[in-house]
């Protein structure tokens, strides 16, 4: 018997820790195509590209705020007279003492990074700005992602403070924003980056389910909190943020503290993401604390799952962003409850408007004629955003928010996150499995 339990223990232990699963590692040639698909874009100049911008661990997977990049198409170096020394270059920390002793080892100067990201040239950070001065030499334009406007305040951001420095060094070359072509590339995922995204949302999915079955009154948040994350941490990734919203909380839309003590027959939004393989997902859902819901936390959440459905059946190609939030709208308008829903419906995911400061995604509420619209950006095959709409009633302690992660298909959609439970009866069901 004990040798059963054991084999039982081991087998589950097996399966569990990711033994059988695909590597989804991004390799060096990834990385490769990432870049040349870019220099397609900009054949007429040089990208340059700062370590603080997300952009630059999506072309070089080395996540590292000190490393810069010197993205040189082949066309541009070919019409030099000297085209093997005008290659694609990452500039790079020196290697110090405490690297690998008293903290982490990084990619520092020297280190084979054609292996690693695929770029054979590498020197160090500090002759970056000196060879920027050299390109006017090859080019008249150079492209570097920035925000159209800073965010309101005293303090230019630093990549705009980055352009002004480079404007000052090449005062003779144009300067184009690299943004557009970043979105471009981004707002249709690689067929790797949708295997990987799959996996990352299975492992979401399995966190919420695991978490509502804990859920019950007298816990706390963080307590559910540090479950989702042992679930994430098990299967080889981190948290990108983690909201357990219960009672009040409900309708704090970012809620991050995660310390209120679980009351019963409250509400408890649920909305957490992985950081997988570089890649983050997005999921919501809202359960009763107590297992099961109120007559009237059951009609306000069958509404707001009626207007997620709904706008999830529109979505295809060539469908917009505020298409999808308009679709549910409308329904959660018709029920009455228009003013409680404060948000927009939909961001990307991993990329795809890098040019909004404000947001993390294309789409995050603009105000305009009292109401928040998304923008129009039509969706193609590979696409990938959230459907969440919600409503938020703070004088009931009762917020109800439904969201799931959306990949575009060629003909309509695949809900990534479809194995998290969203209807009433089947949360219910989940939540008696303790």
């Amino acid at each position: 018997m004990k040798k059963n339990l054991r084999f039982n223990f081991l087998l589950i232990l097996f399966f569990s820790s990711g033994i059988f699963a695909q590597d989804l590692n991004f390799t060096a040639q990834d990385f490769r195509e990432q870049r040349d698909r870019l220099c397609a874009l900009i054949p007429d100049g040089i990208a340059i590209l700062d370590g603080e911008a997300e952009a630059c661990s999506y072309f070089t997977g080395i996540d590292a705020g000190e490393v810069k990049m010197i993205l040189i198409p082949p066309g541009v170096a070919e019409k030099t007279p000297n085209p093997a020394a005008w290659k694609t270059t990452l500039y790079l920390p020196p290697k110090t003492p405490q690297s690998g002793v008293w903290d982490d080892p990084r990619t520092s100067f020297g280190d084979d990074t054609l292996r690693l990201v695929g770029i054979e040239n590498n020197a160090p950070l500090s002759s970056f700005f000196s060879d920027v001065a050299k390109l006017e030499n090859i080019t008249d334009t150079i492209y570097i992602p920035y925000r159209e406007t800073p965010i309101s305040g005293t303090d230019l951001p630093r990549d705009l403070q980055f352009v002004d420095t480079i404007r000052k060094i090449l005062p003779s070359v144009r300067i184009k924003n690299l943004c557009p072509m970043i979105d471009k590339l981004r707002w249709q995922k690689s067929p790797k980056e949708i295997d990987v995204m799959r996996k990352a949302c299975e492992i979401t999915d399995e966190a919420f389910r695991q978490a509502a079955r804990k859920t019950k009154p007298d816990l706390f948040e963080y307590e559910l909190e540090a479950l989702i994350n042992s679930v994430f941490r098990t299967n080889g990734g981190r948290p990108a943020f983690l909201i357990l919203g219960s009672g009040p909380n409900s309708c704090v839309l970012h809620h991050m503290t995660n310390d209120r003590r679980l009351l019963k027959d409250e509400l408890m939004v649920i909305d957490i993401g992985i950081l997988y393989r570089s890649m983050s997902t997005d999921l919501t859902r809202t359960i009763p604390t107590s297992g099961r819901y109120s007559p009237e936390q059951r009609k306000i959440y069958e509404i707001v799952l009626e207007a997620q459905k709904k706008a999830i059946s529109i979505v295809k190609p060539g469908v917009t962003l505020a298409d999808v939030h308009k679709t549910a709208l409308e329904v959660i308008e018709k029920a009455g409850y228009g003013k409680y829903f404060i948000h927009g419906t939909s961001h990307p995911l991993n990329g795809g408007n890098s040019t909004n400061p404000l947001t993390d995604g294309l789409f995050m509420p603009q105000k305009f004629d009292n109401r928040y619209f998304a923008q129009d950006n039509p969706l193609a095959a590979g696409s990938m955003f959230t459907i969440e709409p919600g409503i938020y009633i703070p004088e009931k302690n009762l917020g109800v928010r439904i969201e799931d992660s959306v990949l575009v298909t060629e003909n309509g959609c695949e809900v990534l996150t479809k194995s998290a439970p969203k209807e009433t009866g089947e949360i219910e069901e989940l939540m008696k499995k303790k």
